[in-house]
């Protein structure tokens, strides 16, 4: 148990699951579980690191052509002046060890500037400036036993972090610094500290695009659920340096006396089987949650195949895991006698979702799209989270293009919305993970309703205010639930971005009431 009789959580241990947060108390949601500054932190790589890279020292994107350099060290920064070069939370300490490497460039700088590597520096170097904070990083778990040589991720921290690190610092530093800064050093104890990184950090995405990785004491153990009863946010703009980056973990349903807190380290809108491999993968623990147990997903036929039958005759069921926790589970259809490896439908599966990225790479061509919503549906159940990603696309260009305006496409965007709204709750009930999809369809929703009630009948005349009443009322409701959705997602650029399309909307929606002398 956690020694603060206080807290809402308790700190227990199992074989299975080794320390995990269990609740110790009722919680409601919105209710804080708990708040706590990061161990440490440090940038990651952009996504185009030839274009752009984060200063070292507040982690602002700068463009690698024009940027200035540490005078130190060379790394690229905002500004000479950055506070954060001589901030021992940020660039002042590694500073002294990437100096050691006198050479600067301003080609192939991807390579030479690794960002990614930063926070294992960071992590060895707590040796010397935080007894305290080392120790709770040693604590961490590592799986090693996963990560051998000759492993994927082994060899991956090897050739990016470990060798990096060594040969272009680390071996380059006197004895007198390496025993003050670095007194425990060795390749083991840095691929040791890539697995703890790996396993446990948590992404902290800034309002500028760049992200962090960020190591937390207490948040690392909560136990994963693809049902999470947990969302967690970040302080990124905390006038106390003490407070930066700090997370902030909130029940999001109720949580009984006793219940294990969960958050989710997958994502929501995959099916079981790229969840499951995704967390073997990154994690190294098989999920066993109550998604993952039930072959419907939660009744939501999430990952459901259709069946084609057994070769005499066509049949209308349902294919199904029989047991979803096996890797090597049949899939059997709900009416007939048919059965599939689940090798053959991993392979199909896996050939749908490539033909999917495929079309949304393209920009999203509403005929294209379509037609791609179509043949797939031949094989898919139409809850199916390849078809859920079609659809989501499509509502977002139905009624926005002269072409698909028409009432019966408003309606059939309706449809789509109402049933990604429908399968979108089941699978996040507390809006942990999918607030902003739940924001977008909501207000997609809104949007439709809002411009069907807005067009004239087939004969050109006004629709009077008891035919569109029913859809006025739900409108409402959609960009209020979409508005709702975001409350904690305001520090993001993408939820301030969607806040102001929701708020113009809603003002939108007053101005037409008001028009329409309409009172809801």
């Amino acid at each position: 148990m956690d020694g603060n009789t206080n807290t809402p959580y308790e700190v227990r241990s199992s074989e299975k699951l080794g320390r995990y947060l269990v609740s110790s108390r009722d919680l409601d949601p919105g209710d804080v579980i708990l708040t706590e500054a990061p161990i440490i932190f440090g940038p990651k790589a952009m996504s185009d690191p030839e274009l752009k890279m984060p200063c070292v020292g507040c982690y602002r994107p700068i463009f690698t052509d024009a940027g200035e350099r540490c005078a130190k060290c060379g790394w690229p920064v905002c500004s000479g002046n950055c506070s954060g070069l001589t901030d021992t939370r940020h660039h002042g300490m590694e500073c002294l060890i990437l100096r050691s490497r006198a050479h600067c460039v301003v080609d192939n700088m991807a390579d030479y500037y690794r960002h990614d590597a930063l926070l294992a520096l960071r992590c060895l170097l707590l040796q010397s400036v935080d007894a305290q904070r080392w120790k709770q990083i040693l604590n961490m778990q590592s799986h090693m036993e996963c990560r051998m040589p000759g492993t994927e991720a082994y060899e991956e921290a090897e050739e990016f972090i470990v060798e990096y690190l060594i040969k272009n610092f680390i071996s380059k530093l006197d004895n007198d610094t390496k025993m003050k800064y670095l007194p425990e050093m060795s390749k083991e104890l840095l691929h040791r500290i890539c697995g703890i990184i790996d396993t446990n950090a948590l992404e902290i995405r800034l309002p500028d695009g760049c992200e962090l990785n960020g190591l937390y004491a207490r948040t690392c153990i909560m136990e994963h659920s693809c049902i999470p009863n947990t969302k967690h946010t970040f302080n990124v703009n905390a006038n106390s340096k003490k407070d930066l980056y700090s997370i902030i973990v909130k029940a999001v349903v109720h949580i009984p006396k006793g219940t294990n807190i969960s958050t989710m380290y997958s994502h929501a809108l995959w099916g079981t089987q790229a969840r499951r491999q995704h967390l073997k993968d990154t994690k190294y623990f098989s999920c066993e949650c109550p998604r993952c147990s039930d072959p419907t997903e939660l009744g939501t036929y999430f990952s459901a195949m259709k069946c084609i039958g057994d070769g005499r005759k066509l049949c209308d069921g349902i294919h199904l895991p029989e047991n979803p926790l096996d890797d090597e589970t049949d899939w059997a259809c709900s009416k007939c006698n048919a059965k599939v490896g689940n090798s053959q439908v991993n392979a199909i599966v896996v050939q749908m979702g490539e033909e999917v990225d495929n079309v949304l790479m393209m920009g999203g061509v509403i005929s294209v799209l379509e037609n791609l919503l179509c043949r797939l549906s031949t094989f898919l159940h139409s809850n199916h989270y390849h078809l859920y990603t079609i659809k989501h696309s499509l509502i977002q260009l139905y009624g926005r293009q002269s072409s698909y305006m028409s009432e019966d496409i408003l309606d059939k965007k309706i449809v789509m919305c109402r049933d990604l709204i429908s399968i979108t709750t089941v699978l996040d009930p507390g809006n942990a993970r999918l607030s902003l999809y739940k924001a977008v369809l909501h207000h997609e929703l809104f949007s439709a309703l809002l411009l069907k009630c807005k067009k004239v009948k087939s004969d050109g005349s006004i629709k009077k205010e008891e035919e569109i009443k029913p859809q006025i009322v739900e409108a409402k409701d959609a960009v209020y639930t979409a508005i709702e959705a975001l409350r904690d997602d305001l520090e993001e650029t993408s939820g301030k971005k969607l806040m102001n399309v929701l708020e113009k909307s809603k003002r939108e929606y007053e101005i037409f009431c008001k028009e329409k002398n309409i009172n809801i």
